[in-house]
């Protein structure tokens, strides 16, 4: 499955997508309302737990902890609590552990005081992984293919890749797209045909410069959701490797 997603600045993005940079207290929430988005990713050195909350569904309000509610995340003896994080109009509750291998398994404990219950996720880490090919600063046509390709394969999970692109306009200006490959199959091959994507067809691209492309693979592994969460939670664990400066001509 593809998408295509033209990026644009944080303020726009917010008022875009729907997401909502209001903020509720979770004290003032019910349980059963609180949506949630509970990762662990790995680039290869550590692994980060990050957990979003948010009132309802993923657009809806973030929600900030209050001081009777807290965040937590266990790998094997090794308990920590997830610390507050905010961007511009983001909240998110992270940790960070040393084992990053696979099968490692986190467990992510939300504490409500108010309802006095435990919502518990689990999630296991897939296995690590390099890209192969393409190489870093390789250059291509936007009408070659693309060839992707990462070790140490296997079709017991899946795969999400993203391409994300830089381009020159003919005003000057500039413009970013990205299309995400989802639920790519882990048998260390994917072709993609580069006149086919709409990111590099747009007709106010100025064809004589190149655009710069990032490559990211995700391998991962869904996790448990508590169903005390709302409805459409999601849970998972990944390895994510990133591939920059590569470059695609237009012309």
């Amino acid at each position: 499955m593809r998408k295509l997603t033209c990026l644009v600045l944080p303020f726009a993005l917010a008022t875009i997508s729907g997401c909502s940079t209001e903020t509720t207290e979770s004290d003032n929430v019910k349980t059963r309302a609180i949506w949630s988005n509970i990762y662990v990713t790995s680039g290869g050195y550590d692994s980060r737990v990050i957990a979003e909350l948010n009132l309802t569904d993923e657009f809806g309000n973030n929600i900030s902890l209050s001081s009777s509610d807290k965040l937590e995340a266990s790998v094997g003896s090794d308990t920590k609590t997830l610390e507050k994080h905010t961007d511009v109009f983001d909240v998110d509750y992270r940790a960070i552990f040393d084992e990053h291998s696979e099968n490692t398994q986190y467990v992510v404990n939300f504490v409500r005081s108010e309802d006095n219950v435990t919502l518990t996720n689990t999630l296991t880490m897939p296995a690590p992984f390099e890209i192969l090919a393409p190489q870093k600063s390789q250059s291509f046509s936007n009408s070659e293919q693309l060839v992707i390709e990462w070790s140490n394969h296997s079709t017991a999970d899946k795969l999400d890749v993203t391409l994300s692109s830089t381009c020159k306009l003919k005003d000057g200006g500039t413009q970013g797209n990205a299309e995400k490959f989802e639920n790519v199959t882990d048998d260390g091959k994917l072709t993609i045909d580069l006149d086919t994507l709409d990111m590099f067809k747009d007709e106010n691209l100025n064809t004589r410069q190149n655009c710069s492309v990032n490559l990211l693979v995700e391998r991962f592994r869904l996790g448990s959701v508590d169903s005390n969460y709302a409805s459409g939670s999601k849970s998972r664990a990944s390895q994510q490797r990133r591939l920059d400066d590569i470059t695609i001509t237009l012309r």
